[in-house]
């Protein structure tokens, strides 16, 4: 593949073949990748990935932020739990800008 090393590594699935202790996401990026797509492969919905990437502990924020972009994507918004999403502050704000967001995406230019 030709980049760095580790990050080959998470391109080729190192994440399919580690646990924890192994699997961490401390604060370098490409360690808390690897460990999104940890929790991403070993659930099946967007609450347990969500569950799993932050309880591994250490940069439990990044971690999460990466597992929840990639399965906000992949499960949509309809997957992540109410009581959760009534729980942020500002949600209606959020939800705004994530409309805007989207018919941007859409929008033939």
């Amino acid at each position: 593949m030709g980049c760095h090393r580790e990050i080959d590594a998470v391109a080729a699935g190192s994440f399919l073949h580690k646990d924890p202790p192994a699997i961490r996401g401390h604060g370098y990026v490409v360690s808390a990748l690897e460990a999104a797509l940890w929790a991403f492969s070993r659930s099946s919905t967007f609450e347990e990935g969500c569950l799993l990437a932050v309880n591994l502990g250490d940069d439990a924020d990044t971690t999460g932020a990466i597992y929840g972009q990639l399965a906000g994507a992949y499960y949509g918004v309809a997957a992540i739990p109410r009581t959760w999403m009534d729980c942020l502050a500002m949600w209606d704000l959020i939800e705004a800008y994530a409309e805007g967001l989207f018919r941007c995406g859409v929008t033939p230019r």
